[in-house]
C-alpha cells in the first residue's frame, strides 16, 4: 500500500495523483476514466445513476480507478524493463475482432460515442490489455501444480466429481384436484407422447413446460419441492402418478427414464483438477506480484486519492470505465 508524504522533497508532482517508482499517474488519466464511466452509465437507462462525489459508492469506484491506473503503471514499467512490446498490428487485429463481434465498425463507433470514448481511446485500451496479457504470461510462466496438490484436491473434493442418478420427468400442473384427476384420466387412456403434448398444451399452467409436453428434463433428487420430489423418485418409469399437491397446484407426473449416476475416476478428473488448481495458483501468484511490485515501487498518493483511505476494501479488477466491454489486462487468464 502506498502513502501520502508531504515532507520536503517527497511531494507528489503537480497534476499527478500518485507516483509509481519513476512514473506517475496523472489527474487527467483519473478524470478521463471517471468521465467515461459517467457516460457509460448515462447511456444505459436501466443502469443505476453514476454515484455522487463524496458518497461511499463514489469513493469505492474512485479507489478502483486509482488502483487500476497504478497497476497499469506497474505493468508498463515491467514491460519496459523486460522488452515486452505490443505491435500496431496486434492492436488492429484485436479491434477487428471487436468489430466482428459487435456487427461492424459503425456499431463500434456508436458504442464508443455513447461511452464517451474515441477510436484513440479504444486503441490505447486494447494496447494496454494486450500488454497486460503478455506481462502476465511472463510472470506466470513458472507457475505449476504438483501431483501431490492434485491428489490432495481429489481427496477433499472427490464427491463433487461424482454424477448423481437423475430422472427425466414430465408433468402437467393444474389448479385443482378435480382438474388433475381429469388430466390423469386422459393420459391413462392414451399415454403417448403426442397425447402428452396435446394435454399439456391445453391444461397445464406451467409456462415453462406446457408447450413441450410437460418435459422437465433430467432432475436430481432434492431439486424439486418435497411433494413433487418424493413422487418423482418413487415412481417407476411409465407409471402415471396420482394427483400430487404442492404449493404451485396439482401435478400429474410421469418418469420417462432413469439415468444412472456415474463414478468419475481420478484419471478422468485429473485434467479438470489441474485446470482448477492452475487458475487458483495463477491468481495468487499474480496478486503476489502486484503487491510486491507496488511495495518495491514505493507508490505514494496525493491527498484524497489513497485507495485505502477512500474505501476499506477496494477491489481492483478491471478497467473501471470499460469493464463491460472487454477483459482487463489485470484479470488472470
Amino acid at each position: 500500500a502506498g502513502t501520502f508524504v508531504s515532507g520536503c522533497g517527497n511531494k507528489i508532482p503537480a497534476g499527478a495523483i500518485a507516483t509509481v517508482g519513476d512514473g506517475v499517474v496523472t489527474k487527467a488519466q483519473f478524470d478521463k476514466l471517471i468521465q467515461q464511466a459517467k457516460a457509460q452509465a448515462a447511456s444505459q437507462p436501466s443502469a443505476a445513476p453514476f454515484p455522487a462525489v463524496g458518497t461511499p459508492q463514489y469513493n469505492s469506484f474512485a479507489a478502483r480507478v486509482v488502483e487500476y491506473l497504478v497497476q497499469q503503471q506497474l505493468i508498463e514499467q515491467y514491460a519496459k524493463q523486460h522488452d515486452i512490446t505490443v505491435t500496431d498490428k496486434e492492436v488492429q487485429d484485436r479491434i477487428k475482432q471487436i468489430e466482428q463481434a459487435y456487427g461492424g465498425a459503425a456499431k463500434v463507433d456508436a458504442i464508443l460515442k455513447q461511452q464517451g470514448m474515441t477510436r484513440a481511446d479504444l486503441q490505447d485500451l486494447m494496447r494496454s490489455q494486450i500488454l497486460g496479457t503478455k506481462v502476465q504470461q511472463a510472470i506466470l510462466k513458472t507457475v505449476n501444480v504438483t501431483e501431490a496438490q492434485m491428489q490432495q484436491f481429489w481427496k477433499l473434493h472427490k464427491s463433487e466429481f461424482q454424477q448423481p442418478v437423475t430422472r427425466t420427468v414430465r408433468h402437467i400442473l393444474v389448479k385443482t384436484k378435480a382438474e388433475a384427476e381429469q388430466v390423469r384420466a386422459l393420459l391413462v387412456a392414451d399415454p403417448s407422447n403426442a397425447n402428452w403434448k396435446k394435454v399439456a398444451a391445453k391444461y397445464s399452467i406451467d409456462p415453462g413446460t406446457k408447450n413441450n409436453g410437460g418435459n422437465l428434463g433430467p432432475i436430481r433428487q432434492g431439486m424439486m419441492v418435497p411433494p413433487f420430489d418424493k413422487a418423482a423418485f418413487s415412481l417407476q418409469p411409465g407409471v402415471i402418478s396420482q394427483p400430487v399437491h404442492s404449493q404451485y397446484g396439482w401435478h400429474i407426473i410421469e418418469v420417462i427414464s432413469i439415468n444412472p449416476g456415474k463414478t468419475v475416476t481420478y484419471a478422468q478428473a485429473k485434467a479438470r483438477i489441474q485446470q482448477t488448481l492452475m487458475a487458483e495458483e495463477q491468481q495468487v501468484a499474480w496478486q503476489n506480484w502486484l503487491n510486491k511490485a507496488e511495495k518495491d515501487a514505493h507508490v505514494r498518493y496525493a491527498a484524497g486519492y489513497n485507495p485505502a483511505q477512500l474505501t476499506a476494501s477496494p477491489t481492483p479488477a478491471t478497467s473501471p470505465a470499460t469493464q463491460a466491454a472487454s477483459p482487463s489486462p489485470t484479470s488472470t487468464k
